[in-house]
């Protein structure tokens, strides 16, 4: 069984249940060493499995949002211990601070140059669109230009292909699923955020949220088989995710249209 873990921030300084203290992150890197076999995604070659020979849980690591501190932080603590993650990018604000988020304390987004050295590093890449809005309230011309815009960004950029996206907010529905799979996505992420009934693809690969005030019992149970307490923490992890939709609902009207470039 294969469990991808999301986190957000690591830093000392980030602020909200999203922001893990680097402390903690070694903490939980190294339980993860000792109890799952931890795997490092090959760039864009990802293969999602459903079972190991041995029975033993495995566990891949990845970061939304595209933080500087993932880098100056997550990445050294995380290479001391010889693993790799995954990080989606927010195209439109890379080396920019989060004006996207009306919460998300100033925090600056990692530069082209350091995604570069993640990628030299066997990290993986993918799209977190350009300006991280909620792709559900964006009108049709929005969501493809969030799409495709940070798409070809993207592999202009960095020089690969951009076979995967993670939704923001972790939301989608039929419709942002449709325009994904137009854009050529072959793969998308979401953090559990939603109740989706439909049958679950390549483009609904659930991830589940690991915060700052999650204990070692529930980490244990993040990568466990599923039951009765997995479905309490994402129930929890659901009722949180509900709070990040301020920023959905404040910034409803920045989803219609195109933005121009002083946007950005």
């Amino acid at each position: 069984m294969l469990t991808i873990l999301e986190f957000h921030n690591i830093s000392k300084h980030g602020v909200g249940w999203t922001n893990v203290h680097p402390e903690r992150f070694a903490e939980v890197l190294d339980l993860l060493l000792a109890e799952t076999e931890v795997v490092s995604p090959v760039r864009y070659g990802m293969r999602f499995l459903d079972g190991h020979p041995d029975g033993h849980p495995r566990v891949m690591i990845s970061f939304d949002d595209g933080y500087e501190e993932i880098f100056t932080t997550a990445y050294p603590i995380m290479k001391k211990r010889g693993v790799a993650g995954m990080v989606s990018v927010v195209a439109g604000y890379t080396g920019k601070t989060n004006l996207w988020d009306i919460g998300g304390g100033s925090l600056r987004h990692l530069y082209w140059h350091e995604i570069e050295a993640l990628l030299d590093a066997g990290w993986s890449i993918c799209s977190h669109t350009m300006t991280h809005p909620d792709l559900k309230r964006c009108t049709d011309d929005r969501l493809i230009w969030e799409l495709t815009e940070s798409k070809v960004l993207l592999e202009r950029r960095l020089g690969i292909e951009m076979p995967a996206i993670a939704y923001p907010f972790g939301r989608f529905n039929a419709r942002v699923i449709a325009a994904t799979h137009r854009a050529g996505y072959k793969t998308g992420f979401t953090v559990g955020a939603e109740r989706w009934h439909g049958v679950r693809g390549p483009l609904t690969i659930r991830r589940i949220p690991v915060y700052q005030i999650d204990p070692n019992a529930l980490i244990r149970v993040k990568v466990a088989p599923d039951g009765l307490l997995k479905k309490l923490d994402a129930f929890k992890n659901r009722s949180f995710n509900k709070a990040s939709l301020l920023t959905s609902f404040i910034n409803r009207n920045r989803y219609k249209g195109i933005p121009g470039s002083t946007i950005l």
